[in-house]
């Protein structure tokens, strides 16, 4: 995700403001990541990430990364369904210094990626892996208050899921690819 008008904000108000701000918008999202099956991979600034299809529960509700080959097949729909809320939960908040509703984009893209701990100081879960960083092109080339797809994701969506609403966007250029099909 990314917030429109950010960068500008920060510059405005204190970094204190800023701080809560980001508090109160991903403590509600991060409220939103277990009613969605989503899982919360990182903040870093305005960028929210998480994946879906990345972690299974078992029968006690215990999580763990799934193993190769163990495909969630809603995983895509979970990640738009997270993002639509987060799109309606962004704009219940205030952005600090307008006081205008929090517009966002979102990304989506679908495919493999590699997950693991990293470091030795303060090691991350992370992922790795060009669907990441297709999906953060998805983001950066989205609109304001949209959900920007790639064509990968919206062929993974169900039959029938809002078809009339995913527009196509004519492509997006991304580095190293050409220009991929997407949708909003």
């Amino acid at each position: 995700t990314d917030i429109k008008g950010f960068t500008e904000m920060s510059k405005e108000v204190s970094a204190a403001e800023v701080m809560s701000f980001l508090n109160d918008l991903y403590t509600r999202f991060d409220s939103l990541t277990d009613v969605y099956g989503v899982y919360k991979v990182e903040t870093i600034g305005d960028c929210y990430m998480v994946a879906g299809g990345l972690v299974a529960r078992d029968e006690d509700g215990f999580g763990a990364v799934r193993r190769h080959g163990d495909t969630d097949p809603l995983h895509a729909m979970r990640v738009v369904s997270f993002g639509r809320a987060m799109l309606e939960e962004a704009a219940k908040v205030a952005l600090p210094g307008t006081g205008q509703p929090v517009r966002m984009r979102v990304g989506v893209h679908s495919g493999p990626a590699t997950s693991g701990v990293v470091g030795q100081k303060m090691p991350r879960f992370c992922l790795f892996g060009d669907t990441v960083n297709t999906a953060s092109r998805m983001e950066s080339t989205g609109r304001p208050g949209c959900i920007h797809i790639s064509a990968a994701t919206r062929s993974l969506l169900p039959r029938g899921e809002d078809e009339a609403s995913w527009v196509p966007t004519g492509g997006v250029e991304v580095k190293g690819k050409g220009v991929l099909s997407s949708f909003i």
